[in-house]
C-alpha cells in the first residue's frame, strides 16, 4: 500500500456501539435515565458524531424542562439543522427499538465511559510525541501540561458512590469502634488546646481555610501547626509555599526553636555557645517528616500529582496538606476570569481532600472592606474571591452602592448596602418562576432557600418550595423588621435561559440577601468545611490591652461548634502559645 493510500485510512478508536445505542435509547424511551446519564457522561463520551449531537439535544431539552420524546428531539434537531447530520429520523426510530433494560444502565454507562476514558489516553499519547518535538518549548512547559492533561483524566475515572444503608453502617460501625481502642479522639491536634477542643482536631477529608488580612500572622499560624502536627502525631505533612521560598520558612522555623532573631541568623552574627544550640536543633528538627515545596504558581493538577509521587518514596502517605495559599493557585483553564477560576479552584481542593482522605488546609486572603470597618474583627463576608456570586435581575435593574438590600437574620430582615459590585463575565443562567409569580435569571451554582435548606439552583427540582419574603412598601427605614415567619412560594418552572452577563455583588455583614422577594445565598465559603479567622487587635490599635494576643476565630465549623480562641503570640520569633 503506498503512502497516498495510507493517508486515506482512518483509525478507529476504542468504542462501544451498541452500549452508545442502548443509552440513546433508553433515554427515549425511560425519559427518567436522563438525570443519571447526565451526571456520568459528557457528550465527548459518545464516539459516533451523530450519537453525540442526539445527545446533545437530549441534554437541551432535559436543561429548558421539556418532555423527553421522539416528536421533541426530531423538533429540536429539525430546528438546529442537525437532522440530516445524524442520518435522518430512520436513525431515531432504530434507537426507539433497541432492547434496554433500565436495570443494566450503570453497565452501559461504565461500558461507554471507558472506551472514552481509553480514547483521552490516546490522545495524551499523540499529544506527548508531538510536544517532544518541539525543541523551542521548554521541558517545564511541556511536563507542566503533560501532568495537567494526566490529571485531568485520572480527575474523570468513575467512583462507585451508591452503597446500602447496611453497607454504609458497617463502615460507621467499625470507625466507632476503632474510635474506642483509641485514647483520645481521631483528629489531628495543633497541640493548641482550647483550639483543639472546638475543633477536635482536623479531620480526614476536611478542607479548612485560614483566613486574615496582611500580617496577622497566617504563614507562621499556618507552619507552626504544621510543625506541631509532624512532631507529635509523627506523621508525613506537606507544606505547600506559593509565596515565600523555603529558605525563608527553614531560617523562621529555626530563629523560631533556636530562640534567635532571623536577621542574626542570616548576617551570621551568631556565638560559639549558639552555634552548638544551632547544630542541636538542626539535628532534631532533621528528623520531622515535615516536607516543603516552594514551586510557585502550582496547579491543583500539580499538587496531587506531587502528593502522589512523595507518597510512593515514603513508608507512610502524605497525612497532611497545607497551601499557602489560595490566591496565588493556578487554575487549569487560563480563558476564564479570576473570580471563577477561583471558586473551581476551592471546589477542586474539597474534591482532592475526599480523595485522597486527609486534611488539607489553604490559606487565604481577606478582602479590604476589613479596613474599612470601625470593628476590624473579621466575618465570613470578608472572604475574598473563592465563591460563586452571580445574579442578574431579570427586570434589568442596575445594582449601585446606593441601592438598599435586605438579608434574612433567621429571626427578622435588616437592609444592607452592597459594598462591591464585579462583573464576572457570561454565564449559563437559568430561569425560575414561582407559584406566586415571582421570576428570577440566576447562575446554576447560586443557592435560593428552600423548605429544605439552602440548595443550589441545579439541585432545585419544580416540587420545591422557596423563601419568599414581601416587603413593606415604601418603607425602607433603617430600623425596618418584619416578622420572622417565612412564607413559601413553589417552583413552577426552571428553564434554562441563555448565556448573560452576570455579577458578583458583596453584601456588608450578610450572608444572603434579597432580590424580587426571594431569598439569594451570598456565601463565598461554601465549600471549606472550616474557617478560622486571624485576628490581631495590636496592629489596628496600639493601645489596646490586648498586646501579644492574637485571636483565633472559627466561623464555620461544618461538623462541630463554632467559637473563638486567644493565643500568645510571640511576634519576634513568630511563635504561637496557649495562654
Amino acid at each position: 500500500m503506498n503512502n497516498k493510500n495510507l493517508s486515506n485510512v482512518k483509525i478507529i478508536l476504542p468504542y462501544n456501539l451498541l452500549a452508545e445505542k442502548l443509552i440513546l435509547g433508553s433515554i427515549l424511551t425511560i425519559p427518567e435515565a436522563i438525570s443519571l446519564v447526565s451526571e456520568k457522561l459528557p457528550i465527548e463520551a459518545f464516539y459516533l458524531e451523530n450519537h453525540q449531537l442526539i445527545y446533545k439535544g437530549l441534554l437541551i431539552l432535559y436543561a429548558e424542562g421539556k418532555t423527553i420524546d421522539y416528536i421533541n428531539l426530531i423538533t429540536w434537531l429539525q430546528d438546529n439543522g442537525q437532522l440530516a447530520k445524524i442520518g435522518g429520523s430512520q436513525v431515531l426510530l432504530n434507537l426507539l427499538s433497541q432492547i434496554n433494560k433500565s436495570s443494566n444502565l450503570e453497565e452501559y454507562i461504565a461500558l461507554i465511559y471507558e472506551k472514552y476514558l481509553r480514547r483521552s489516553l490516546i490522545e495524551l499519547g499523540e499529544q506527548i510525541i508531538e510536544t517532544g518535538y518541539l525543541t523551542e518549548m521548554p521541558l517545564e512547559t511541556i511536563f507542566r501540561k503533560i501532568e495537567q492533561s494526566f490529571f485531568v483524566i485520572t480527575e474523570n475515572q468513575p467512583v462507585q458512590n451508591l452503597v446500602s444503608v447496611e453497607q454504609g453502617f458497617k463502615t460507621v460501625l467499625k470507625q466507632i469502634e476503632h474510635g474506642l481502642r483509641l485514647s483520645e479522639q481521631p483528629g489531628l491536634k495543633t497541640t493548641f488546646l482550647e483550639l483543639d477542643l472546638i475543633t477536635q482536631g482536623f479531620q480526614n477529608s476536611e478542607l479548612i481555610i485560614i483566613a486574615g488580612r496582611p500580617s496577622m500572622g497566617k504563614t507562621a499560624f499556618a507552619f507552626n501547626i504544621a510543625k506541631n502536627i509532624a512532631y507529635n502525631h509523627n506523621i508525613a505533612v506537606i507544606f505547600f509555599s506559593l509565596e515565600m521560598t523555603r529558605e525563608q520558612l527553614l531560617y523562621r522555623l529555626l530563629a523560631s526553636e533556636a530562640e534567635i532573631t532571623n536577621t542574626r541568623l542570616r548576617s551570621s552574627r551568631i556565638k560559639r555557645t549558639e552555634w552548638v544550640t544551632i547544630k542541636n536543633i538542626v539535628t532534631q528538627l532533621s528528623k520531622l517528616k515535615l516536607f516543603i515545596d516552594d514551586t510557585p504558581n502550582l496547579s491543583i493538577g500539580e499538587i496531587k500529582i506531587k502528593i502522589k509521587t512523595l507518597s510512593f518514596t515514603l513508608v507512610d502517605k502524605i497525612n497532611l496538606v497545607i497551601i499557602d495559599y489560595l490566591q496565588l493557585l493556578e487554575g487549569v483553564e487560563q480563558n476564564e476570569n479570576r473570580v471563577q477560576e477561583l471558586a473551581k479552584i476551592t471546589r477542586s481542593l474539597k474534591k482532592l481532600a475526599r480523595d485522597l482522605k486527609i486534611p488539607i488546609i489553604v490559606l487565604s486572603q481577606l478582602s479590604r472592606n476589613v479596613e474599612t470597618r470601625i470593628n476590624k474583627r473579621p466575618v465570613l463576608s470578608d472572604l475574598r474571591e473563592s465563591g460563586c456570586i452571580h445574579l442578574r435581575d431579570i427586570k434589568g435593574i442596575h445594582f449601585t452602592p446606593l441601592l438598599p438590600l435586605f438579608s434574612w437574620t433567621g429571626s427578622f430582615l435588616s437592609k444592607h448596602k452592597i459594598s462591591q459590585i464585579k462583573f464576572t463575565g457570561q454565564k449559563p443562567t437559568y430561569k425560575i418562576k414561582t407559584l406566586l409569580g415571582w421570576s428570577l435569571l440566576i447562575s446554576s451554582q447560586h443557592k435560593l432557600l428552600t423548605n429544605q435548606g439552602w440548595k443550589k439552583v441545579e439541585q432545585l427540582v419544580g416540587s420545591n418550595f422557596i423563601a419568599t419574603k414581601l416587603l413593606m412598601p415604601l418603607n425602607f427605614s433603617e430600623n425596618f423588621y418584619s416578622n420572622s415567619s417565612l412564607n413559601w412560594d413553589k417552583i413552577l418552572k426552571i428553564n434554562y435561559s441563555n448565556l448573560l452577563p452576570v455579577y458578583d455583588l458583596q453584601v456588608v455583614k450578610s450572608s444572603n440577601f434579597l432580590i424580587r422577594h426571594l431569598i439569594i445565598h451570598n456565601s463565598i465559603e461554601q465549600d471549606a468545611d472550616m474557617v478560622i479567622m486571624l485576628y490581631r487587635d495590636e496592629y489596628y490599635n496600639k493601645g489596646t490591652v490586648n498586646k501579644n494576643i492574637i485571636e483565633v476565630i472559627i466561623s464555620k465549623h461544618r461538623n462541630g461548634p463554632i467559637g473563638s480562641t486567644n493565643l500568645l503570640f510571640d511576634s519576634k520569633y513568630l511563635r504561637f502559645f496557649n495562654l
